[in-house]
């Protein structure tokens, strides 16, 4: 073979391995597109949900609804509830979320995975209880747990992984029964179904502890033994804390709660429903504030509007002039009020629900900066070259405070005959611009919430007084549209707080200053600690309260 054929057949061979590695290429990115088209990664059009897998059925009939009406592709994963917490617990240690949306079996697991920090807002969705299921056929004559251990029958159970198993559990320890049925047990299962199946299936099996609702699915008789009386879960869709997609996992969070879309699918399924809003596709939601908060809460709202995909109107006021409309119907009755002090909440209670104290706010005097007048209590404001600006005392509980704290301090009569007060607004905030604009004013009561933008040119005085304190609450308005309310306990609890708070405001870092409870741990998303500073500008001091004011300004105070 000569040189030139050689060369060529081997440039020939080398031809026909490119074209056929390309072909190759080709197919292969032509199935990996369809698969991307099929199945598309992370982009904003997907939801990744972790389900509980006794809540399969009504959630999954609910999301290809959504699927079909949004254009949304919503992953479904299966498991236990502990199963899956410990799934969405090792994503957040890796730094690499994957779930938007976590529906545990029972409020046990809600509320274990937001104080681990693992979720941050929650929608109650349905109930299911714990029942003992047997096959359709049976006739056996079990009224009690005393009657099937007695009878030494075959029976399994959920171990405690599994939110059916957790909720057995605890409801037999409080009846010393668990240890015996446990003991007693033919074998457990990690999830729900596989109990319910192998009471369907298998000969060996006569009876579970399992949920209601699966067993009605399965085609089980239910016996409901008073043992299992406090054996009920609440189940609740929570949006999980790493998640980029808030506001869409929150649009279908409430789109599997409202009463027209998801809510059908839980009835059909043998779910026992519970009251919920009715669907918007962007919720309004109308607020009133006493002026004390605005500081503090007008960006937050702002960023929840934003981030929680709804639209929120609020309304600040003295807590006088809104109670005042209030009761004569001026304004029609908000979603949610929050007080100026809690004294305000019995004057409109018949027009809302039970009330949660939220915060704590104390009055403090603001002078100018290297206290001039050398102010250093109450006594020195009745000075007679001391001018003096407060809020007006028929509209706001500062005003009202300010004159009791005069009489307690002994020193009313003195303020009104030498008309020290040259100054009245509306709102303590207002009192704050007024110091900042009128050069005259030498003092202001005010609450240390509204000294979170103070300039360099004030000091503030505290006040040694027991009612130089006031508590705030929270409540929402009994017409609200947006409210889930019922007689169960952890509803009760949503709708205490506030309308916003079924929406997953009371998990969200940056809320309101001086929060108890959930909510504290919300702002700060680790356990509290006395003194520790914490992001936006906000300090808790040794009492377990949160202020909104800088330590730097309070220590410049008169000594």
């Amino acid at each position: 073979m000569s040189a030139e054929n050689y060369q060529y057949r081997r440039v020939s061979a080398n031809w026909i391995l490119l074209t056929l590695a390309s072909v190759v290429m080709v197919f292969a990115l032509i199935v990996l597109i369809r698969r991307e088209i099929a199945h598309p990664t992370s982009t904003q059009s997907n939801l990744v949900v972790y389900c509980a897998a006794g809540i399969r059925k009504p959630v999954e009939a609910a999301a290809k609804q959504y699927e079909k009406e949004y254009d949304v592709a919503i992953r479904l994963d299966y498991g236990s509830t502990g199963e899956l917490e410990s799934k969405i617990a090792l994503e957040q240690e890796n730094k690499a979320p994957r779930c938007d949306l976590y529906i545990p079996a029972d409020q046990f697991f809600s509320d274990r995975a937001r104080n681990r920090g693992l979720t941050k807002g929650a929608i109650p969705l349905a109930q299911f209880r714990v029942v003992l299921a047997v096959k359709p056929d049976s006739t056996l004559r079990i009224k009690s747990i005393r009657d099937l251990l007695s009878q030494n029958l075959s029976y399994v159970i959920c171990n405690e992984q599994a939110g059916v198993g957790n909720r057995t559990q605890s409801a037999l320890k409080a009846r010393d029964l668990w240890e015996e049925v446990f003991r007693n047990k033919k074998s457990s299962f990690p999830r729900v179904p596989e109990a319910a199946n192998a009471v369907k299936t298998s000969d060996d099996i006569q009876a579970a502890f399992i949920w209601d609702a699966t067993a009605r699915q399965f085609g089980l008789k239910t016996i409901e033994c008073p043992e299992l009386a406090t054996g009920i879960a609440t189940i609740s869709a929570d949006v999980t804390a790493q998640t980029a997609k808030t506001k869409e996992a929150l649009h279908f969070a409430r789109y599997l709660a409202a009463p027209e879309k998801g809510k059908p699918f839980f009835k059909q399924f043998h779910f026992e429903t519970l009251p919920g809003d009715p669907w918007e596709e962007v919720p309004e939601l109308v607020i009133y504030c006493g002026g004390v908060k605005h500081n503090a809460l007008v960006g937050t709202f702002t960023d929840f509007g934003k981030q929680g995909g709804c639209l929120i109107k609020t309304q600040y006021a003295g807590c006088g002039t809104i109670v005042g409309n209030i009761k004569a119907r001026k304004f029609h009755l908000p979603d949610m009020f929050m007080t100026c002090d809690a004294n305000y909440m019995d004057r409109v209670s018949s027009d809302l629900m039970e009330a949660s104290d939220g915060s704590s706010n104390k009055v403090v005097i603001m002078v100018r900066r290297g206290n001039p007048k050398n102010i250093r209590s109450l006594l020195d404001l009745v000075q007679p070259d001391v001018s003096i600006g407060t809020t007006g005392p028929k509209l706001s509980t500062l005003s009202a405070l300010s004159w009791q704290m005069f009489e307690e301090a002994g020193i009313k009569e003195q303020m009104e005959k030498h008309q020290s007060v040259i100054v009245t607004t509306p709102t303590a905030h207002e009192s704050v611009l007024q110091m900042e604009g009128y050069t005259k004013l030498d003092a202001a009561l005010i609450y240390e919430a509204n000294c979170q933008k103070l300039t360099k040119r004030f000091d503030l005085i505290r006040i040694d007084l027991p009612t130089a304190k006031t508590v705030q609450n929270t409540v929402a308005g009994k017409q609200s549209r947006h409210l889930q309310a019922s007689n169960d306990r952890y509803q009760r609890r949503q709708a205490a707080v506030s309308a916003l708070w079924t929406y997953g405001l009371r998990l969200w870092p940056g809320s309101c200053p001086a929060l108890k409870g959930p909510l504290r741990q919300a702002v700060s998303r680790r356990p509290y600690r006395p003194g520790r500073r914490l992001r936006s500008g906000h300090c808790a001091d040794d009492s377990g309260q949160y202020r909104l004011y800088r330590p730097a300004i309070l220590s410049r105070s008169a000594e």
